[in-house]
C-alpha cells in the first residue's frame, strides 16, 4: 500500500490529478452547465392574425413569463415556419384571427402552438408552461364574459372554472435540472477517474514479480488496490461537497448513507478495474477494455431513462453496472431525504467489488505462475 501511494502521490503524479482533479472537475464543469436549473428565455416567435387587446394580452403573457423570450412578431405563417426552420426560435405561438370574437361569444378559440422537438428538454417546457399560460388566460377571459353578466367575480371564477387542479411537488419541487443530474455526472466522473487509473496497476507489475516473490498474490492485489479504493472514495467526498456548496444541491439526507453508497461503489469499481488490469494482454488493451463497459453506463443506468421503459436487453446490460445501484440512490439521499433501496444497493456493490476482487487475485496468481515474459492469456 505504501509503494503504491508512493507512486500515486510522488512517482506518477499525474495519477493523483486524474483521480480527484476528474470527479471535482466534472463536478465543476457539469454544474456550470445546470446553474440556470431550469430551460429559461426559449426564443418565440408569433403569429398574430387577430390584433386585438385579447391577443395582445395572451402575447402579453408569454412576454412576463421567464420561460420565453420574444424575438419577433411575423404576418404569414410562411414566416413564422422560416424561423423555426433556420432555429431563430423555438417555439411559436399563432393566434387565429377571430380569436377575440369567439372570446365574446362564449366558443372555443384555439391557439396554435408549434415546437422544435429535437431538443426534448425545449419541446417539454414549451408544452407544460404554454398549458399553464393559456390555461390561466382562458380563466381570466371567461370570468370577465360572466362578470358581465351581472355575477360578482368569485361567481364568475367558479362557473368558469368549477375544477382545478391542486399540483404538489416533492423533493425537487424547483424542477431543477441540475438537482435532478448532477449526482449521476459525479458518480460517473469517479468511476471514468478510477478506471483510468487503475488500468496500468497489474501491467506493470507483472514484469517485476521476481521482487515480489514470497509476498502472497491477496496481499499484493489488496496493496495496490485499498489505495485507488481510499482516493476513489475522498474524490467522491470531494464531489458531493462541490455541488452541495458551490451549486446548492440539497442535502436532505445523513452524510453517513452518502458514505455507505459511495464506498460500495468505489469498492465496485475498483473491482472491475483491477480485474480488467489483471487480464489484459498489454497495457493499451487495459485502457481500452474498461472504455467499453462503462462508456454506455450513464445510459443504461437508468439514471436518465428508466429501466421501466427499457428492453430486456437493455435492462440485463444495466443489471452490471455498478452506475445502476449508486446514482439512482445517491440523488434520493440528497433530495428525498432518504432511499428505500439504499441496503439492498450498497451490499450488491459490495458483493459484486468483492467477487471481482477474488477474481483479481485468482488471474494475478494464475499469470505470476507463467513463464517470465508469458503475458497472453
Amino acid at each position: 500500500m505504501l509503494a503504491e501511494f508512493r507512486r500515486i502521490f510522488r512517482r506518477d503524479s499525474k495519477i493523483a490529478l486524474v483521480l480527484f482533479g476528474l470527479p471535482v472537475f466534472y463536478s465543476i464543469l457539469f454544474g456550470c452547465v445546470y446553474s440556470s436549473a431550469v430551460v429559461k428565455a426559449i426564443p418565440t416567435v408569433v403569429y398574430d392574425q387577430d390584433q386585438t387587446s385579447a391577443s395582445r394580452s395572451l402575447i402579453q403573457a408569454y412576454a412576463d413569463s421567464e420561460r420565453y423570450l420574444l424575438v419577433a412578431e411575423v404576418g404569414s405563417q410562411e414566416e413564422m415556419e422560416q424561423y423555426l426552420q433556420a432555429n431563430k426560435a423555438l417555439a411559436a405561438v399563432s393566434i387565429p384571427p377571430d380569436f377575440s370574437r369567439k372570446i365574446r361569444l362564449g366558443l372555443a378559440s384555439e391557439v396554435l402552438i408549434e415546437t422544435n422537438a429535437a431538443n426534448l428538454l425545449f419541446a417539454n417546457t414549451v408544452i407544460t408552461t404554454s398549458q399553464e399560460i393559456v390555461q390561466t388566460f382562458s380563466v381570466g377571459a371567461g370570468q370577465k364574459i360572466v362578470e358581465a353578466l351581472n355575477q360578482m367575480p368569485a361567481e364568475a371564477l367558479r362557473s368558469v372554472a368549477p375544477v382545478r387542479i391542486a399540483l404538489r411537488i416533492v423533493n425537487n419541487p424547483t424542477l431543477s435540472y441540475s438537482n435532478f443530474v448532477l449526482p449521476g455526472m459525479i458518480a460517473n466522473g469517479v468511476q471514468l477517474a478510477l478506471m483510468m487509473v487503475l488500468g496500468s496497476v497489474f501491467i506493470r507489475l507483472y514484469p517485476s514479480l521476481a521482487s515480489w516473490r514470497g509476498v502472497s498474490s491477496a496481499r499484493i492485489v489488496a496493496g495496490k488496490l485499498l489505495p485507488y479504493w481510499l482516493c476513489g472514495l475522498l474524490a467522491y467526498i470531494l464531489s458531493i461537497a462541490v455541488i452541495v456548496l458551490l451549486f446548492h444541491v440539497p442535502l436532505k439526507g445523513g452524510i453517513i448513507s452518502l458514505l455507505v453508497i459511495g464506498a460500495a461503489f468505489c469498492l465496485a469499481v475498483v473491482g472491475v478495474g483491477g480485474f480488467v488490469s489483471a487480464i489484459a494482454p498489454n497495457e493499451i488493451m487495459a485502457l481500452q477494455l474498461p472504455m467499453l463497459y462503462i462508456m454506455p453506463a450513464f445510459l443504461f443506468s437508468g439514471y436518465s431513462w428508466p429501466q421501466l421503459a427499457m428492453n430486456g436487453f437493455s435492462r440485463a446490460y444495466s443489471a452490471i453496472l455498478p452506475l445502476t445501484y449508486a446514482a439512482d440512490t445517491m440523488r434520493d439521499i440528497l433530495l428525498a431525504g432518504s432511499a428505500p433501496q439504499l441496503w439492498r444497493d450498497a451490499a450488491i456493490l459490495a458483493a459484486f467489488g468483492a467477487v471481482l476482487i477474488a477474481g483479481t487475485i485468482a488471474v494475478f496468481e494464475w499469470r505470476r505462475g507463467r513463464p517470465a515474459g508469458e503475458v497472453q492469456l
